[in-house]
């Protein structure tokens, strides 16, 4: 067998894997629609060709229960493609369905492992699709990944027990960072893979531990919790002063995990307790983008309703190169080859230019040793001329004219008047073909830099082509009519952006299908068509992304809203909100109107995610709504996070860059302008208080304070605003930037470094984190005031 189509070889696995999500993504696409469109051939017949294209790429690489398993699904839609079986309701459900055993079987690879799980429901639901052969595919359907026999059982010795993901010295470590006697727990959560919400269970129990103690670990890391993946079982590492069964209150959410396992670390000594539950790797389960399978239909029994049978051992094929491969896959960009080739006609024009500079260079290297030859010719020739002064004065005193003495002097030493003429006029021509070769490098250079920003857009297709599946799965567990339309998905942004944007578009679109669309009954008492609709829309607006979610839906009780804020203390039962002020409050954290908790929402976690993760972009998200019209969700994103434009400022020897989709204004301010109220400064602008955050002493630096102005720049968006002093504004300027590690990472307000054109460094302050800091020194004041009432 060749390299190439050596199952183990890691570029044929990763172009597998790549081709293989995208024909996934085709079929899904596809089959949804076909629901709405039955007759829709050129959908029929790309299903197939993505049926067909997996089959054959999984036996390529030997993934046999994977090949087997999609051959069956390929004999559905070949039966559709012939008119023999029609669309409708139970199909579709059947298709989607085996469409996420496949993607299941797929990650399983991913991670290196083989799919286990019993197929044989889904099987049968597809042979069923199959009358006239209905027999002879049962039959198929039941040996479609039939393994070879298993290997025999190894000896009891050689299976050790299962042990927690640290070793023994990494549990030493643990303990010796906790010195104030707290106990530490490993505490083993079990999540319910049936919850719609099932990607977010790993943050919610984190959240309801951290203030239950110090948390020094996650299982996954706490960053992967963060991603699109449902953990069946997470391992958390907490110091508290808590007993076990008062943690396992917190742990233990009805609809969200199942149970949990909470052990003494201190009390077992230094050993790693036996794991009582499975790993805590990724299940086989589709990411929630594409949501759970909607529930088979009644003629047949749901899979989870029985117990699932062990399937056989299968061939294992790829290991480790399959998880490597699998983890390398989601990092290929596929690129327009135009795209390519304009680049590499810029870096031709690159070479040109830097053989002009050569040239350039060259021709000054000349000029220069023409200026030294110069230089001494004409200081021979003033000092031959000094030498002969005394001489000329004795003439003069001799009885020659003036006038002869200066003709004299002029036709012998006139030359030095127009010595360094032809210099000067060489130094004017190289000085402008100097500039004129600048001017290209930095034409060049724009371009380049456009063109390699370019290469890593990527269209939001990539991410909306997940929410049909979603809305269309939640409108049917939800009992709703709701269409999803979708415009603007060739919209291109930075592909580093489309990773972080999922999450917060995927609670927005869940909170407009749970909370805005109303119940097909209540749309129809207020006069509205039973279907609601959902609109999905991407544009771009200059160098930024704006990205709306809205809906026809209820829209939002802003006195529901101020009643709950009152409620949790967020606000006095005083205060009179704006109608943009109680929009706002739907982000704060925990924070929900829903009466009723379900699957989906209601535990108040989701839109305070979203303003997290829009921040963390260096992006904004705003709400409008009307009560009884819809609801709008406004998110504005900078197209690329590689290089933003920053405006520089100075605080002491100090620069730094301030991203300018944060400026809202600079301005001077006297230092009488400034008041203090509860020992924080602040200052009016326009009838607005604003706080105001002196950097020189957030970050430590001497600077003099006493000026007759202060140069302060207002920073945040127009519901959240507060104002940075510093001791002078430099200007605009495009900043590369360079992200911090070690001891940096954890600097609070530093969101990443840049290189001037003078070779400094300049820190990229973090504006959403010092926004929140400025906030939270606002409500320790408040409660500071309070407890002294």
């Amino acid at each position: 067998m060749s390299d190439y189509l050596d199952p183990n070889n890691e570029e044929l696995l990763k172009d597998f894997f790549s081709e293989a999500q995208m024909q996934v993504d085709t079929l899904e696409q596809n089959i949804l629609v076909l629901e709405n469109e039955g007759g829709n051939r050129d959908a029929v017949d790309e299903i197939f060709r993505a049926a067909h294209t997996l089959t054959g790429g999984a036996a390529t690489v030997e993934m046999m229960e994977l090949s087997h398993f999609t051959h069956l699904v390929e004999d559905v839609l070949d039966a559709i493609r012939s008119d023999v079986v029609a669309i409708n309701e139970d199909v579709v459900d059947t298709l989607l369905a085996a469409i996420d055993i496949i993607k299941a079987m797929i990650t399983q690879r991913m991670d290196g492992s083989v799919y286990k799980e019993d197929t044989s429901e889904i099987e049968g639901r597809l042979s069923a699709l199959l009358p006239e052969r209905s027999g002879h595919k049962k039959g198929a359907a039941k040996s479609a990944v039939k393994p070879a026999a298993p290997p025999p059982p190894p000896p009891p010795q050689a299976a050790p027990a299962a042990k927690t993901g640290l070793s023994d010295d990494e549990i030493r470590e643990l303990k010796a960072s906790v010195e104030d006697g707290r106990s530490i727990y490993r505490v083993v959560v079990k999540f319910d893979e049936n919850s719609l919400m099932n990607t977010v269970g790993g943050i919610q129990v984190y959240a309801a531990l951290k203030g239950e103690g110090t948390i020094l670990k996650t299982i996954p890391e706490f960053e992967a919790l963060y991603e699109d993946t449902f953990y069946p079982q997470v391992e958390y590492f907490i110091a508290s002063a808590r007993k076990p069964e008062e943690l396992e209150r917190y742990v233990v959410i009805p609809d969200v995990s199942l149970s949990a396992d909470i052990r003494d670390l201190n009390a077992l000594g230094g050993q790693a307790p036996a794991a009582p539950t499975a790993s805590a790797a990724p299940p086989p389960k589709a990411p929630a983008a594409q949501a759970a399978p909607a529930a088979p239909p009644p003629k047949a029994p749901a899979a989870q309703a029985a117990p699932a049978a062990p399937a056989p051992a299968v061939a294992e094929g790829p290991g480790a190169e399959a998880k490597k491969a699998g983890k390398e896959a989601g990092s290929i960009l596929r690129v327009d080859s135009k795209r390519i080739d304009d680049l590499l006609n810029l870096v031709s024009e690159t070479v040109i230019t830097k053989a002009t500079f050569n040239q350039i260079s060259n021709q000054f290297n000349d000029l220069l040793n023409d200026l030294h030859t110069l230089e001494s010719a004409y200081r021979d020739q003033i000092k031959n001329l000094f030498d002969r002064l005394p001489d000329y004065l004795e003439s003069i005193q001799g009885g020659r004219s003036i006038k002869e003495i200066r003709k004299e002097i002029g036709d012998e030493y006139g030359g030095i008047f127009s010595m360094f003429d032809g210099f000067e006029a060489s130094l004017k021509n190289d000085v402008g073909k100097f500039r004129s070769t600048s001017q290209n490098l930095g034409r060049i250079t724009g371009e380049l830099q456009e063109g390699v920003m370019r290469i890593r857009m990527v269209p939001i297709s990539q991410i909306f082509s997940r929410f049909p599946r979603l809305v269309r799965d939640l409108s049917k567990s939800l009992n709703k009519k709701i269409n999803l339309v979708i415009e603007g998905e060739e919209t291109e942004l930075d592909k580093s952006v489309i990773e972080d944007l999922l999450d917060p578009i995927m609670h927005s679109v869940r909170n407009s299908v749970d909370h805005g669309i109303e119940s097909m009954e209540e749309r129809k008492a207020a006069g509205k068509p039973e279907e609601g609709m959902v609109l999905l829309k991407a544009n771009n607006e200059g160098n930024m992304i704006i990205i709306e979610i809205s809906d026809d839906g209820k829209g939002i009780d802003v006195e529901a809203v101020k009643r709950k804020a009152v409620e949790r203390g967020l606000i006095s039962p005083n205060k009179l909100l704006t109608d943009v002020e109680a929009f706002n409050l739907i982000f704060e954290p925990g924070f929900s109107t829903a009466k009723t908790i379900t699957s989906i929402s209601g535990r108040g976690v989701g839109l305070d995610v979203v303003r997290r993760q829009i921040e963390k972009l260096n992006g904004m998200v705003t709400v409008t709504s009307e009560r009884g019209k819809g609801t709008k969700f406004t998110i504005k994103l900078p197209l690329t996070l590689a290089i933003i434009q920053g405006l520089l400022v100075r605080v002491g020897s100090e620069i730094y860059s301030i991203p300018i989709t944060s400026v809202i204004e600079s301005l001077r301010l006297k230092p009488e302008d400034i008041r203090r109220i509860d020992n924080y400064e602040v200052f009016n602008i326009r009838n607005d208080v604003l706080s105001l955050l002196r950097l020189n002493r957030l970050f430590g630096i001497k600077t003099e304070e006493h000026q007759e102005y202060n140069f302060v720049v207002i920073v945040g968006t127009a519901e959240k605003k507060m104002g940075f002093m510093v001791d002078s504004l430099i200007g605009e300027e495009d900043v590369v930037i360079k992200p911090l590690r070690d001891q940096y990472t954890n600097s609070p307000g530093i969101a990443g470094a840049s290189i001037l054109g003078d070779g400094s460094v300049s820190l990229i302050i973090d504006v959403s984190q010092l926004l929140e800091l400025g906030l939270k020194k606002e409500i320790e004041q408040r409660r500071v005031r309070e407890a002294s009432i």
